[in-house]
């Protein structure tokens, strides 16, 4: 099994427009929840649902936040 980026390294390399979305989780510690998204959601892991993906856990991630 392929051991995943850590996450400042993804997101230097997406930053720089090396990697997009998708590849910025697939290549992470998210990549299994990612998938189990696309597949409970009847989607294939593309670019779109991957920005959307990361915008939905973000806004999530920050909500939980602000109830601490």
């Amino acid at each position: 099994m392929e051991q995943n980026m850590n996450y400042d390294e993804l997101a230097q390399m997406k930053q720089d427009g090396k990697i997009g979305w998708l590849d910025f989780l697939l290549k992470g510690d998210d990549a299994e929840d990612y998938k189990q998204w696309c597949q409970d959601h009847g989607e294939e892991p593309t670019e779109v649902n991957a920005e959307l993906y990361v915008e939905m856990t973000d806004k999530r991630a920050l909500e939980l936040l602000a109830t601490i």
